[in-house]
């Protein structure tokens, strides 16, 4: 089994149709059928609910379901934020900081994401990069 950890950048394709929203589907319904586990971290639940509300959504409740189907929540801990404040380069910013440190706790081989920083501090971390 392999562990993919997905942002919210690609979480929130799956209900903001967008060119890349057809292949983020497959790719975690292809993953999720080969019995991966597909996770993100607690922070990845406030960041879809607050980017849908902004976005005005009529039903961010829904949407955020959507969203979030099938994605098994990370909670964060103390260990996962102190090694946030010093993981990846000093270019990553603070919440990519705490989903590379969750995505590191969880024992991701893996992440999704189109966040270009979070991708180079993830692959420079020995992590795969997906951004189908």
């Amino acid at each position: 089994m392999s562990v993919l950890y997905v942002d919210t950048s690609a979480l929130l394709k799956r209900v903001v149709k967008e060119a890349e929203s057809s292949a983020v589907a497959a790719l975690l319904s292809q993953r999720h059928s080969a019995g991966d586990l597909l996770t993100a971290s607690s922070l990845a639940w406030v960041e879809v609910w607050r980017a849908l509300r902004r976005g005005g959504a009529p039903d961010v409740e829904a949407a955020a379901g959507l969203a979030l189907s099938g994605i098994a929540e990370h909670p964060l801990d103390e260990l996962q934020l102190h090694r946030a404040r010093r993981v990846g380069p000093e270019s990553l910013r603070s919440l990519d900081a705490i989903h590379l440190a969750a995505a590191i706790a969880v024992g991701a081989d893996s992440v999704v994401t189109y966040d270009l920083r979070l991708a180079e501090a993830a692959s420079s971390a020995g992590l795969a990069v997906l951004a189908p």
